[in-house]
């Protein structure tokens, strides 16, 4: 008898993991139809992220995970962040100039100045405010659109495309493809203006990095602007709203923060690893047979790692599931691991830290003003999710 695949997940993202199998591979099915391994055990996802076999690059009729899919068909651009091996080593060493570890200290101010700046407005409009729509949504697009030197009039739309490129479900796949079109043209305009006159923005330091002679093209510049917004500031909407969620719902957290602030980037640690950021994760395909975790998978299967259930293996962590600001940091895979670790995590952590740090230093007695925090709605829409709105008053 033919065995019953499950769907996964079995309900929506309401800010907790969704009830994983029992094996850390095993077989499910996603809500756009599609049969992949998902892999959950702690060693086996991070051997996933960095096997030679498993391809980040996405072709037509590869498996995704929604109704509208992430666009398939050849890459225009030669090279990407997608690529693998060898390929994406080489852009990678360009793609990474622009986010060092030290530039990205050095926007640490300018985050502070935004984050003072959100929070002013605030708490002019006067209590209760939506967290969400006040700080943890607009600082991240604003950092991310000041670092490509987008025009402040281009960047409602810009956020309105950005935003529709990540939906998932309840959109049809033409008009996230349009999305990313747009998004496209514009970026590219961008690429072309920063090539006759330079600036110290990101979008500059890709177009004028050169690696002994390798320099990106602009139709590289663009794929990777794409690749780094997509993936950049919705994990930080999160971070941030979420992040304040979980302290509101573990108290006892919250005050020993707000006691002892040199708990602060512990705590930006434990909410990375703790919190999930959604349901789901990026799907790789196999190029060839491979074993993972005690399981045979078959060229051109899917195969979905879960970082945020990586952090919560047992095996790795202890008592995974407590929420503890204490425990020692280190250890957790949110930005992934190997050679595609995200290339702002630097600057996500710089965003959250100051945002978290920022509001609780201000507001003391900051509180959530729905008793029912369980019962806050998510958005289950799209690959990253967050609260829709968290009603905050001080």
């Amino acid at each position: 008898m033919q065995q019953t695949v499950p769907d996964y997940p079995a309900h929506a993202f309401a800010g907790e993991p969704a009830p994983l199998p029992g094996e850390p591979v095993a077989r499910v099915r996603l809500p756009s139809g599609h049969e992949v391994w998902l892999v959950t055990g702690y060693e086996e996802v991070r051997a996933a992220l960095t096997h030679p076999l498993l391809s980040r690059e996405p072709v037509e009729g590869d498996p995704h995970v929604g109704s509208a899919g992430v666009p398939g068909g050849p890459n225009r651009a030669p090279r990407t962040l997608q690529k693998d091996g060898p390929a994406h080593a080489q852009i990678r060493r360009l793609a990474a100039r622009p986010f060092s570890a030290r530039r990205m200290e050095s926007l640490r101010r300018r985050v502070q100045e935004l984050t003072d700046g959100f929070l002013d407005t605030m708490e002019a409009s006067g209590s209760p405010a939506d967290l969400i729509g006040a700080l943890a949504y607009p600082l991240p697009i604003t950092v991310i659109t000041e670092l490509f030197a987008v025009p402040e009039e281009d960047r409602e739309q810009f956020a309105l495309w950005s935003d529709r490129t990540v939906t998932l479900h309840g959109i049809e796949r033409s008009q996230v493809q349009a999305a990313y079109a747009a998004l496209q043209e514009y970026l590219g305009r961008l690429a072309e203006e920063r090539r006759r006159s330079p600036g110290d923005d990101v979008l500059s330091g890709w177009l004028t990095a050169d690696e002994g002679g390798d320099r990106l093209t602009d139709g590289e510049v663009v794929r990777l602007a794409q690749t780094v917004l997509i993936g950049g500031y919705e994990t930080t909407v999160n971070s941030i709203g979420a992040g304040m969620w979980r302290l509101f719902r573990n108290p006892d957290q919250l005050a020993a923060l707000r006691a002892d602030p040199g708990l602060l980037r512990g705590t930006v640690e434990e909410i990375l690893r703790h919190q999930p950021q959604g349901l789901f994760f990026l799907i790789m395909v196999a190029r060839g047979d491979l074993e993972l975790g005690g399981v045979t998978i078959r060229s051109g299967e899917g195969v979905m790692p879960l970082p945020f259930a990586a952090n919560r293996d047992p095996a790795r962590f202890l008592d995974p599931g407590r929420f503890d600001i204490h425990r020692p940091p280190g250890g957790h895979i949110t930005f992934g691991h190997g050679p595609h670790t995200c290339l702002g995590a630097a600057l996500a952590r710089i965003e959250v830290e100051v945002a978290i740090g920022t509001l609780n230093r201000r507001f003391p007695r900051l509180a959530p003003v729905d008793g029912d925090l369980a019962a806050l709605p998510w958005r289950g829409d799209r690959l990253v999710s967050g609260l829709r709105e968290l009603r905050v008053t001080w």
